[in-house]
């Protein structure tokens, strides 16, 4: 007597493990490769340009807001046009190995193409402008830049960070001195 196989028999013994398999390999190989880009503490890219942050932020006291304008208003905080660096540097540091690839590379009409060291996946919304606005300090996120020779990531931007950040009680930096928690809904970050 011979035995009729049933169709769904052959997609559950067959079908579905090589799926659930393909599926997991999946999941594992983009977790191993996204993981460091994006919740990594320290991962600091080589940049086109040496930039010290230590020298600008630190011992010249120059304001987060005045290269990255857009912070203060949109999502993102915007790298900074080579224009704005030519502001100091026509005049300032000009001998300076980075400098001159800076002029050059105004002089052509191209950008600096800097390396992306802060980027969370692209499901979560985030903008710097509300976080600006409400007062929050960028060291909160970014650390104490003012330090940095080579600017790192300090914070893993991971939901876990970004929520334990949201209950706490923040005082207000600018306006009245008040309490100041963020959202814990859902939608507010991933929308």
């Amino acid at each position: 007597m011979r035995l009729k196989w049933n169709r769904v028999d052959d997609y559950v013994k067959v079908y579905l493990p090589i799926i659930a398999l393909v599926a997991v390999l999946s999941a594992l190989v983009t977790a191993l490769v996204t993981e460091p880009v994006r919740r990594a503490t320290g991962y600091a890219p080589e940049q086109p340009v040496n930039y010290s942050h230590q020298l600008h932020a630190g011992r010249m006291s120059v304001d987060c807001g005045y290269c990255h304008t857009a912070a203060a208003f949109s999502r993102h905080a915007s790298v900074p046009a080579t224009a704005v660096c030519m502001n100091c540097h026509k005049v300032a540091s000009t001998d300076k190995p980075g400098v001159a690839r800076l002029r050059d590379t105004f002089a052509a009409g191209r950008p600096v193409v800097w390396r992306r060291v802060h980027r969370l996946p692209e499901f979560v919304y985030f903008s710097h402008g509300i976080h600006v606005q409400a007062g929050i300090p960028c060291e909160n996120c970014h650390g104490d830049v003012r330090r940095m020779e080579v600017l790192a990531q300090v914070s893993s931007l991971s939901m876990g960070a970004c929520l334990g950040c949201h209950r706490e009680a923040h005082t207000r930096v600018v306006g009245s001195q008040s309490s100041l928690r963020g959202p814990e809904n859902c939608s507010a970050c991933h929308r």
